[in-house]
Order: structure tokens, then sequence, then C-alpha cells
């Protein structure tokens, strides 16, 4: 009997503990994305009707949440976000503009997931900063001579929906406007500010 009430006993802490780690271990999470980034065309400002036009780019994009609250049918996080684009391929009829430029956001923000453990859809925003560098050759072959480096705040909102494939992995397919500034393109834009449309999808660990 004795040996009976240990292995009862054992067998309840071991369940405890298993339940005890399995809750904590859903309490951060790391997603890896890749998909590809959109901006608009822009305006150059010129005594002739100028634009500028920016391919859509390969892009990705890295998240860290953290959960803040936890509740059955929502949860809270706070997310650490970086994402960018290694090279946006420039379109215009000015030759003396750069031939691509990167970009690199990093927006920390909350998060607000329905659902959490299931099939969950989430919404979230941030806001931070955001560095664009423009190629170190124009349209024309030249060197660009020019300021290639220009730092901007970011603001981004969006959403997505994570599905469970295993107990601490999920797929995840995500939404994100990053309303940013301009980059240096060797020329002034009529626009001030632009939406990079980010539209991707990847893995998350949760643990």
């Amino acid at each position: 009997m004795k040996n009976i009430n240990k292995r009862n006993l054992l067998a309840a802490l071991f369940i405890v503990c298993a339940s005890t780690i399995a809750a904590s271990a859903q309490e951060n999470e790391i997603a890896v994305l890749v998909g590809g980034m959109k901006t608009g065309d822009k305006g150059l400002q010129s005594t002739q009707t100028i634009k500028a036009a920016f391919d859509g780019a390969v892009s990705y994009e890295i998240n860290y949440a953290h959960r803040l609250v936890d509740g059955k049918l929502a949860s809270l996080h706070g997310e650490l976000l970086i994402a960018g684009a290694p090279k946006t391929n420039v379109k215009s009829t000015s030759l003396l503009l750069p031939k691509n430029y990167s970009t690199i956001f990093f927006t920390p923000g909350l998060k607000v997931k329905l659902f959490p453990g299931g099939i969950s859809p989430y919404v979230a925003a941030g806001l931070g900063l955001g560095r664009f560098t423009a190629s170190d050759t124009n349209l024309n072959g030249q060197p660009n001579t020019g300021d290639r480096k220009n730092t901007t705040w970011v603001f981004n909102y969006g959403g997505g929906v994570d599905i469970p494939i295993f107990p601490h992995i999920a797929l995840r397919g995500e939404v994100r406007d990053f309303i940013a500034g301009t980059p240096k393109l060797n020329s002034q834009l009529f626009e001030k500010r632009e939406h990079n449309i980010f539209v991707g999808g990847g893995v998350v660990v949760r643990f």
C-alpha cells in the first residue's frame, strides 16, 4: 500500500510539474516569416511629370513575443519585431535615382490574440524606427554620390492567424502595413510618408 501511495504521489507530482512546464512554455514565442513587401509609386518634384516605381521586394520578419496577460478567450503580448527588405528595385525615367535601396524596421509593440492555444487570429501594432540605405550606383550606372542613408519613425499595424501543428509549433500567415518616411532618392518626393505592405508566412515556436 505504501508503495502504491508513493507511486500515486509521484505520478500526481509529475502531472502537476508537467502541466506547469507546459503552461509556462506558452509564455514566449519566436516567429520567422518570409514574404513580400510592396510600396506605392511616387511622384518626383520636377518641371516634368516624373514618377518612380518600386518592385515588390522579398522581405523577412523576425518576431519575439512575451505573454503579458493570459485569458481564456484572449491574451495580450508584448512583441519585438524586426522586418526588412534587402533590395527594392527602383524604376524611373529619371536616371539619377539609385538602382535600389534596402529597408529595415524595428518596431516594438503589442499584440492581442483570440482563442490562444488553438487556431488563433490576432491584431498587432507597434512604433519604432526604420533605416533606408540607397544603392551606391544610380540607374545610369554612375556612382551614387548623394546622401544614401536616412532614419525615420515607423508605425506598423496589421494582423494574422496562427494554426498549431504540434504542441509548440504553429504556422503563421500575416499582413502588416509599415507606415514610414521615404528613402533618399537624390530627388525631392511629393510624398513625405509611405506605406510598406508586408504579406508573409512562416513558423512560430512557443516555449
